[in-house]
């Protein structure tokens, strides 16, 4: 992530698409989407469960703001 993100939003994924993490070949069911301090999308990724709760726990650490939809 790139150091100015200050909020990650999550939305579940509506199309068919796999986990972005390498050697992971589950469906991807989430959708991470990291945004700036006035909310411009930086970054975005289809997770599985598995991993996208991972990420929002690294995220937390970091102390920035998760927002689920």
């Amino acid at each position: 992530m790139v150091d100015e993100t200050k909020t990650i939003k999550l939305w579940p994924c509506g199309y068919q698409a796999p986990c972005k993490v390498k050697n992971c070949h589950a469906r991807a069911t989430v959708i991470t989407r990291a945004a700036d301090s006035i909310g411009r999308p930086i970054t975005q990724y289809e997770l599985c469960p598995q991993h996208a709760e991972q990420f929002v726990k690294r995220e937390q650490a970091k102390e920035r703001e998760i927002v689920r939809r």
